[in-house]
């Protein structure tokens, strides 16, 4: 092969790999996105892609969305990634020759005195608004014949997107104390019907049964569970 010939074969090698390349940092793109969530995207372009959520750009601006709400054709294309793992860091401590001693140890034979059990923290406070959601009201409701832990949630969404709502998002604090978390939604109709989710309109409000056991008992404080 002559040397022109040679050059040439090269020159366009190299604008093919190029144009591939561009091709693929081209970010993609889908004329609709149906959510999960039951909101309809349209024109949609992926900008970015982490850990649990997208970046996209749509004809309804740009808004971030959690993978769990993508359908599942898009999400298979955005799989989720395992944010990277903190690295150790190791201090060394400085000598202080005031120090206590270690205690000695046991005598053989004698009974090690045992330790005392750290008193209990405080249960972690709940956040007041969840997806811009709040509790405005419960009360106490039966849902079904062995379905007796209810409680009628009323809440208020007060931001201009719908917000998707499960019973988890819920916990229940019973008169002594112990905390429940939500396991179904029933729809507040007669028969009332079990729901995996729910939404709750922008700017609007929703009544929900949520059930927190099988068993009856008093329900003090219903909360975000997050």
């Amino acid at each position: 092969m002559r040397p022109r010939a040679r050059i040439g074969c090269l020159a366009a090698l190299c604008l093919a790999m190029a144009g591939a390349l561009r091709a693929a940092d081209a970010p993609a793109t889908y004329a609709s996105v149906a959510l999960r969530d039951g909101r309809v995207l349209h024109n949609v372009r992926v900008m970015s892609d982490d850990a649990g959520s997208v970046v996209v750009r749509a004809d309804e601006g740009l808004l971030k969305l959690a993978k769990s709400d993508l359908p599942q054709a898009v999400a298979e294309a955005y799989p989720d990634r395992a944010p990277p793992g903190a690295s150790t860091e190791y201090v060394m401590q400085r000598f202080d020759p005031n120090q206590a001693p270690e205690a000695p140890p046991p005598e053989p034979g004698g009974k090690p005195k045992p330790k005392p059990k750290p008193s209990p923290g405080p249960p972690p406070e709940a956040s007041a608004v969840h997806m811009g959601c709040a509790i405005t009201g419960f009360q106490k409701r039966k849902a079904f014949e062995n379905v007796l832990g209810c409680a009628e949630v009323t809440l208020q969404n007060d931001s201009d997107a719908p917000a998707p709502i499960r019973a988890a998002d819920f916990v229940c604090v019973s008169a002594d104390g112990t905390r429940h978390v939500g396991r179904n939604l029933f729809a507040n109709t007669f028969p009332p019907s079990v729901k995996r989710r729910d939404v709750v309109p922008a700017r609007g409000q929703l009544v929900d049964i949520v059930s927190f056991s099988n068993e009856d008992m008093d329900v003090a404080l219903v909360q975000w569970s997050r």
